[in-house]
């Protein structure tokens, strides 16, 4: 084990050698602490499709059975949201 101590915040880390070398050895902060990790980046992530809007909805159990059926492996969200738009399109 190799001692690792974050010069910034104090975080004591016991590392095994092979997590040491990899990712600690030659710096002297700790992850958290470390420059230019996560926050915005212009034209990172996934592309937006739309407006989000929360929403609630009540339906009976048996309902909510046959949806969770129906939709299988898809989130409810892509599932719903799939239902939706295709009403949209026969109505136009």
């Amino acid at each position: 084990m190799i001692r690792f101590v974050c010069k910034n915040c104090a975080k004591v880390l016991d590392l095994e050698d092979k997590i040491y070398q990899k990712t600690y050895k030659d710096h002297e902060l700790c992850l958290s602490c470390r420059p230019g990790h996560g926050g915005f980046r212009e034209g990172a992530g996934r592309p937006a499709i739309g407006v989000t809007k929360k929403v609630s909805i009540t339906l009976p159990k048996e309902t909510w059975e046959r949806i969770e059926k129906e939709k299988g492996k898809s989130s409810m969200s892509a599932f719903l949201r799939d239902i939706l738009v295709e009403w949209e399109e026969k109505r136009q």
